[in-house]
């Protein structure tokens, strides 16, 4: 693709590491990094180097961010929209959990998130217009840019789904491990955006 007259961002979008605690829907439950968790991010951003960024306030994503920020003179910024999805009453139950005590409620929301959400919880549309926005505003605010963002799981698979037009239904398909990093590089001039995934690299 010819670039010439083209502003060029390249996004690092990192999901955090391993957590401690069991595995469970982790919306906005709060849990740590496991040291195994510390050492796959270190890992993965090894001889990396970014212009700015942007994490998500969890403490699973903004330990990390902040401590390389501070080891590397670069600010981060805390940003709530980066946040994962809010899973209401599911946040901090494990699957089998769910299955048992609401039968079919967890192949409906995989089915068809836009139509189903979990009992008091964020509804996908939101969550999905959450993150459009923040990523339009992130493009925007560092244009010609290198950007990491350190950021969730879902938030990923809803930026595939946008960003790919891969319907939100089969977002759910992709495997996001931890420490897993995406790039995508956004393309810009004026007759529009252009975005093209340069790689999905796993720890």
């Amino acid at each position: 693709m010819p670039t010439a007259g083209l502003t060029k961002t390249t996004v690092d979008l990192l999901r955090h590491g391993e957590v401690n605690g069991a595995d469970c829907f982790r919306g906005r439950t709060d849990d740590p990094l496991s040291a195994l968790g510390w050492r796959q991010m270190s890992q993965q951003c090894r001889g990396l180097h970014w212009r700015a960024v942007v994490s998500s306030p969890l403490q699973r994503c903004s330990a990390f961010a902040l401590a390389w920020g501070r080891d590397h003179h670069t600010d981060i910024a805390l940003e709530p929209a980066w946040m994962e999805m809010d899973f209401g009453d599911w946040d901090g139950l494990g699957t089998e959990q769910i299955m048992r005590e609401n039968p079919g409620a967890l192949d409906a929301f995989y089915k068809q998130p836009l139509d189903y959400s979990p009992p008091n919880a964020e509804t996908y549309a939101n969550f999905a217009a959450r993150i459009r926005c923040a990523w339009d505003a992130l493009i925007v605010k560092h244009a010609g840019q290198s950007v990491l963002v350190v950021t969730h799981a879902g938030v990923i698979r809803v930026l595939y789904s946008q960003l790919l037009n891969i319907p939100a239904q089969h977002s759910f398909q992709i495997d996001v491990p931890h420490a897993c990093l995406s790039r995508f590089s956004c393309f810009d001039d004026e007759h529009g955006r252009f975005v093209q995934l340069n790689f999905h690299k796993p720890v």
